[in-house]
């Protein structure tokens, strides 16, 4: 009788620590979800290229006052490019050509090393969005 007593203890803890474990381990399926670090997809897509930067509106709506800055090795200031609107699931490739410093010098690769490439917007119900990505050239 005490050896049943015991067998019964023992899978009740085991049980009860099985549900208590279940319990706490609750997850968000959205999050993490296979594939991905866990954080919101991004809003806005970004590839460079030796020639050229490519923007991607993928906020499910339009973006307006989209900003694409090159920030350069050093202390520098960045080269900026503006673009007034994307619309949803728009691709915008803008030319290395187009983007100009604050005193208006034009951005040139083989003068000027690029770190970094940081894009700033927001879209139509005032929301802001911002990417930072590492110059891959």
């Amino acid at each position: 009788m005490k050896l049943s007593l015991s067998h019964s203890l023992t899978a009740s803890l085991i049980a009860a620590s099985w549900l208590l474990s279940a319990c706490t381990a609750v997850s968000n399926p959205e999050n993490g979800a296979l594939g991905t670090s866990g954080a919101e997809p991004s809003v806005i897509a970004l590839e460079t290229s030796s020639q050229s930067i490519t923007v991607t509106n993928n906020a499910g709506k339009p973006i307006e006052d989209v900003r694409v800055a090159i920030h350069p090795v050093g202390s520098a200031p960045p080269y900026t490019s503006m673009l007034r609107r994307l619309e949803n699931g728009e691709k915008r490739e803008l030319s290395l050509a187009q983007f100009r410093s604050n005193d208006g010098t034009t951005f040139n690769p083989r003068f000027a090393k690029a770190k970094q490439v940081t894009v700033t917007a927001t879209d139509i119900v005032g929301k802001k969005h911002e990417l930072t990505k590492a110059w891959a050239h």
